[in-house]
């Protein structure tokens, strides 16, 4: 019968034969065989009677240096580092260096970081002495002014063994990136990469050596084709901006709500229909765009974004805005445009920093007469709307300056109008206003542009 890997295997399984021979058989097969699928197998079956011996190392070393098939190499990576960790530094750091395909750059960089991770769990002299050595290796400018930079702040034997890590790491990762998209945009300082930029590099999903960035602060995702983000998102825990504009989401990972730092959330032009409740979370955002998505509702929980200033929900399909929203004191920017809200909730009115509101092209019958209280609008766009009248504390907006009620079903306006001294536009047209009331003609005497049209 000729011999096979899975023989071997079995043999070794039953006791027919000891782990040396069947070793012995197996580096056989992988150095004589012709046979690309044997030869992998070959190597596997290593890995599953858990080789330890120099003869077996020094050969998946020469295959992950060496070997012109790209499977057997990444399969070598693979069996190095499950079972020779401790001694796969050197080799596995040449191969990553002058690797080029996807498969093997993945299995040798994961290889590195749990290699760094070991150490840096493992905190003695021996340990922060080969990190050491790796970080001065680092020939790359910006990591290498940036470690100068870092000694001549504190001595070089005050930097600990997780910072030296982290350099490492930091180095690493930046190397697979940009070995894997052409021209990648990012910024490092201090040895560590706080923004990347990912714009139109075809993902489909989140490169996962980004979770090993715990210093990012920006990270940049827009015109791409992500369908999802990984759970592990939530643990980029310095993210202060995160834009994912122009994709293709259809949800958002409930960790999403443990991204503590984050200020700024872009999610323009998606397919979002709902958001988790974890996004209440966000204490700290301030920005959040949700234009063009496919949101019926807001959870209940985006009540407690008391940093939140500006909130974009434009063309989606929501049909009502929670009584709650009153809460979000900090709001400045409302953006509601293009959905199908029929009515208003009063609280709206309490919202004492807004100076932004656009409700253009909703379903609106009526305005509450709690509107009157935004003493910091500045614009208000209720266009394309179906109001029938306006209230008469809509004179009470004594910043606004911008007024559009264009393409409504109004017959008339309240006298309170003449009464917004600030009023620099006003937009009246496409309404069944038969004749230009004189409180209109008052404004224009006071220099308001009124467009009729």
């Amino acid at each position: 019968m000729e011999l096979s890997p899975e023989r071997i295997y079995e043999d070794f399984s039953k006791k027919f034969i000891d782990k040396t021979s069947a070793t012995k058989l197996l580096l056989s097969l992988i150095e004589s065989s012709e046979r690309e699928e044997i030869r992998v197998e070959s190597i596997k079956k290593l890995n599953h009677i858990g080789v330890k011996d120099d003869e077996s190392f020094k050969l998946l070393e020469n295959l992950v240096i060496s070997d012109s098939n790209e499977t057997i190499r990444n399969t070598a990576a693979i069996v190095l580092r499950n079972n020779f960790i401790d001694k796969a530094l050197e080799p596995v750091k040449w191969a990553f260096t002058h690797e080029e395909t996807p498969s093997c750059l993945d299995t040798t960089y994961s290889t590195l970081i749990e290699i760094i991770t070991n150490l840096i769990n493992k905190p003695n002299s021996l340990n922060r002495s080969i990190l050491l050595t790796e970080v001065k290796a680092i020939r790359r400018k910006e990591f290498k002014l940036g470690f100068e930079a870092l000694c001549e702040t504190k001595n070089i034997e005050n930097v600990t063994i997780k910072e030296l890590g982290e350099i490492l790491i930091n180095f690493l990762t930046i190397i697979l990136l940009e070995k894997s998209y052409w021209r990648l945009k990012y910024k490092i300082r201090n040895c560590k990469i706080f923004e990347l930029d990912f714009i139109f590099k075809g993902l489909t999903k989140l490169p996962e050596s980004i979770k090993y960035l715990s210093h990012i602060n920006t990270l940049i995702l827009r015109y791409n084709q992500l369908t999802q983000l990984p759970d592990w998102i939530g643990t980029l825990n310095c993210l202060e901006t995160l834009n994912i504009n122009v994709n293709n989401l259809n949800k958002l990972p409930s960790s999403i709500g443990t991204l503590s730092s984050l200020r700024e959330l872009f999610l323009w032009k998606n397919e979002l229909n709902s958001l988790p409740n974890s996004i209440g979370k966000l204490v700290n955002l301030e920005k959040l765009n949700l234009r063009l998505n496919q949101l019926k509702s807001l959870p209940p929980t985006i009540v407690n974004l008391a940093s939140l200033y500006d909130l974009n929900l434009h063309d989606n399909q929501l049909t009502h805005i929670p009584e709650s929203i009153g809460n979000l004191k900090s709001l400045k920017y409302l953006n509601l445009s293009w959905n199908h809200i029929k009515m208003i909730p009063e609280s709206l009115g309490y919202l004492p920093s807004l100076k932004f509101l656009d409700l253009e092209r909703n379903e609106l019958r009526d305005i509450p007469n709690s509107i009157g209280f935004l003493s910091s609008l500045e614009y208000l766009n209720l266009s394309d709307n179906n109001l029938v009248e306006l209230p008469s504390s809509i004179g009470n907006l004594s910043s606004l300056q911008y007024l559009n009620i264009s393409r409504n079903e109004l017959n008339s306006l309240p006298k309170s109008i003449e009464s917004l001294k600030c009023l620099q536009e006003l937009y009246l047209g496409e309404n069944n206003i038969s004749s230009i009331p004189k409180k209109i003609r008052k404004l224009e005497d006071n220099g308001v542009k009124v467009f009729y049209s």
